[in-house]
């Protein structure tokens, strides 16, 4: 009963709820308001009545003060006392510079942290928020990321990525005349960031299955239907049509809410975030004017990871049980591909990963044993929750979008190394570790490089 009703609820229904959950947890939404809608920034003093002649910092960057910041500035300048910050770089990382300016901007009387923006803004003033304990509320420029919901912030330090415990926003207010005319790649990056949902899934599934970690149908079937919602909306997103713009958005923001419902970004993110953020981690550490942002490179990361579960089906696991190849892991080899794609923060990834690393044979053989024995329910789950690579590549090809590591700056050669290294970006289990831990990771990098270069270059 729980699960059919809180599924079928929209997201301004889901504010506020408290509720006690078939997978024995208690859920709470402890988001303020969700506006999504067109003149919303001319209500923003109502929204944020309670702030009223009380300090609130805006943060934004120089392009979300000529889209929006203007306009909300004019809107609250009456009745609040407001202090901004413009960052000025034309291309914002959620780095320590940006926290640390963040932080200097904070006054001791500020009340509140405006951001103006999507992405990097808002994981900016929410983590910043989080450690001033000051509430944060975030004016949606574009429907890029899942984010604006979530209780996570992905951060870049020493140029390694890493999500951080952050705070739920205290209101979400998202104008739709103002998203749909972001550019088209960041539309793009809102699907793209949805769509990899479904290999989310599947590694949170599989993981439940190996190791008993916690999993909640209920937020499961949440996630599935903002998927579905995006994907029948995604053939309309060339159009910026305000009814297509707006289900993308109402997808993202709930998807960001099932992310602290379940208390990690489990729900929404898996391998296809793992391949993702290794390829935002190499650029930025080859300080490439990358104009892609982290969805566009998720929605490729979702057609590489449906093509591994499809691989899959075509594994003869007792065929892998007895050449016992998976016994044995060479940390040489390991090291060199690791600094082969990430240089001079390699050694962050290292430092991050090596501790995880099985070593002791009969524990490698143990883990392996555990998955062939589970190999029929795992193919099962991958069979139910993933679609098929054709149909991914195909609703991105229909929205617009990029999807094929080649049009994001990733040669064959560049893609099998990074390919290999996704499983090295989080501890947290998927199908990339599963490979790996049945000695697979590199024959199957091959194999779907053979399979997607080949298919790129008959275009």
């Amino acid at each position: 009963m729980v699960i059919v009703e809180v599924t079928n609820l929209k997201v301004e229904e889901l504010i506020g709820m408290d509720f006690k959950c078939e997978c024995g947890k208690r859920h709470s939404v402890e988001i303020n308001s969700v506006k999504i809608g067109s003149n919303i920034i001319e209500r923003l003093p109502e929204f944020l009545k309670e702030f009223r002649n009380k300090k609130i910092l805006i943060i934004q960057d120089v392009h979300t003060y000529d889209i929006a910041g203007k306009r909300v500035e004019e809107t609250l300048n009456n009745d609040f006392l407001l202090k901004k910050y413009v960052f000025p770089q034309e291309h914002l990382l959620p780095d320590v510079y940006a926290l640390g300016r963040v932080l200097i901007e904070i006054e001791d009387d500020t009340e509140l942290i405006l951001g103006v923006g999507s992405g990097v803004i808002n994981d900016i003033c929410r983590y910043v928020a989080y450690r001033a304990h000051v509430p944060y509320a975030i004016v949606c420029t574009a429907p890029s990321m899942d984010g604006y919901a979530s209780v996570v912030s992905p951060l870049i330090t020493d140029g390694f990525k890493e999500s951080h415990k952050a705070a739920y926003a205290y209101g979400i207010y998202a104008d739709i005349d103002i998203m749909k005319n972001a550019p088209m790649y960041l539309l793009c990056s809102g699907l793209g960031d949805v769509l990899g949902k479904y290999t989310a899934l599947a590694d949170w599934s599989i993981t439940n299955l190996l190791t008993g970690e916690y999993y909640c149908k209920t937020i499961a079937d949440m996630v599935q239907s903002t998927v579905n919602k995006c994907v029948a909306a995604a053939p309309r997103i060339p159009e910026r049509n305000n009814e297509v713009v707006k289900n993308i958005t109402d997808a993202l923001v709930l998807s960001g809410i099932t992310i602290g419902m379940s208390g990690s970004s489990r729900p929404a993110s898996g391998s296809e975030h793992h391949i993702a953020h290794g390829w935002e981690i190499m650029f930025h550490t080859r300080n490439s004017e990358e104009k892609w942002v982290h969805g566009n490179f998720v929605g490729v990361g979702t057609v590489v990871m449906a093509m591994l579960f499809e691989a899959l089906k075509d594994i003869d696991i007792e065929s892998v049980m007895a050449k016992k190849s998976f016994r044995y892991y060479d940390m040489n080899k390991w090291r060199q591909n690791i600094e082969s794609v990430f240089g001079k923060v390699a050694v962050n990834v290292i430092n991050y990963k090596k501790d995880a690393i099985e070593l002791d044979t009969d524990k490698r053989q143990e883990n392996a044993e555990k998955i062939a024995a589970n190999w029929k329910e795992i193919l099962d789950i991958g069979h139910t929750l993933v679609p098929s690579s054709e149909k991914v590549k195909k609703i991105l090809q229909d929205g617009g979008c990029v999807w094929h590591p080649e049009e994001i700056g990733i040669d064959k050669n560049l893609f099998i190394k990074t390919f290999i290294a996704a499983k090295d970006i989080r501890t947290r289990y998927g199908v990339v570790h599963l490979i790996d831990n049945l000695g697979l990771t590199e024959e199957i990098a091959n194999l779907i490089a053979d399979k997607l270069y080949k298919a790129q270059s008959k275009k």
